[in-house]
């Protein structure tokens, strides 16, 4: 009897283990493809962050074009001026050349005519810029819209992109949540008192939830999946607690000497003097009934 109750026994481990063993290479796959999805977003987000300086730079250059067009106008409005005198001035003189001789009509026709003459070809030359400029202005505000409609594009493309990681995320914590069964099932179990708990799982459960929330605070929480996945969080945390576990919370908090961490340090000039704060989180911070068996790998921003 005994012999086949330790059959049965043996039987549930070893389908459990494989079980176990197939979640994981699973979760390694999807951890990968997380990877691509991530690398993919970044390089998206460079060529978005160039695409806008371009947008900008168009925008400033559009601005100075107006200005110039403006100038040009005013000039134009007074070159008009300038040949309405001259006229006036040419009437009023061919008056008192009329009144004095008349032999001086051929000097005074030929002086009004260019003067005229003048005036036109002025005219046509200032439209003529004009028209140059227009076209070029027109040709800037073409290449502006062509860029903004890229943007959006890419705006899209990588919305989708963090829809697509999202769901892949959520399969994740799906695979972790069973894992975390199997091993309360596991450790439920009589060991003998010399077999200390294995954390390996909880480590790597409790690394995914930090990674996965540090991506859901970059995101926007309208993209589609976002809500979901948030409370897929919540409710492995629950379920990691009840293993035991703890995630200590340090993002965002206050540094001071003495924290056992492994703490690297960078420049930021916009806090205020004297802050230290922690603002990225490499690895958390595990305690397990209490006693720490991870210690965090933080990065500090200070103004020192």
């Amino acid at each position: 009897m005994k012999t086949i109750l330790i059959l049965i026994l043996s039987s549930v481990l070893s389908s459990n283990t494989f079980a176990v063993n197939n979640e994981t290479n699973e979760l390694k796959e999807i951890k990968q493809s997380i990877s691509e999805q991530n690398r993919q977003i970044s390089s998206l987000k460079k060529v978005n962050d160039e695409l806008k300086k371009s947008v900008d730079y168009l925008s400033v250059k559009q601005e100075t074009d107006a200005k110039n067009i403006d100038s040009l106008k005013s000039e134009i409005r007074k070159l008009a001026e300038k040949d309405n005198s001259i006229e006036d001035n040419l009437t009023n003189a061919n008056k008192k050349i009329d009144d004095n001789a008349k032999a001086s009509d051929d000097k005074i026709s030929s002086r009004t005519a260019w003067g005229i003459g003048v005036g036109v070809v002025l005219l046509v030359v200032a439209l003529l810029v004009y028209l140059i400029l227009y076209k070029r202005i027109n040709s800037k505000t073409s290449s502006i819209d062509k860029m903004k409609k890229v943007q959006d594009e890419l705006q899209k493309a990588q919305t989708a992109l963090q829809e697509e990681s999202l769901k892949l995320d959520n399969k994740m914590i799906e695979l972790l949540d069973k894992q975390l069964n199997v091993s309360k099932q596991q450790s439920s179990q009589p060991a003998s008192s010399s077999q200390k708990p294995d954390h390996s799982l909880a480590l790597k459960v409790a690394d995914e939830i930090v990674r996965i929330k540090t991506n859901l605070m970059r995101m926007d929480a309208s993209v589609k999946g976002h809500k979901q996945l948030s409370k897929a969080v919540e409710r492995i945390e629950v379920n990691f607690l009840a293993n035991g576990y703890e995630i200590v919370d340090m993002l965002g908090k206050p540094y001071y000497e003495g924290m056992k961490v492994a703490a690297s340090f960078v420049e930021d000039e916009t806090l205020p003097k004297g802050t230290q704060k922690i603002t990225r989180v490499i690895k958390p911070q595990i305690n397990y009934n209490n006693v720490m068996i991870q210690a965090a790998q933080i990065e500090v921003s200070q103004n020192i």
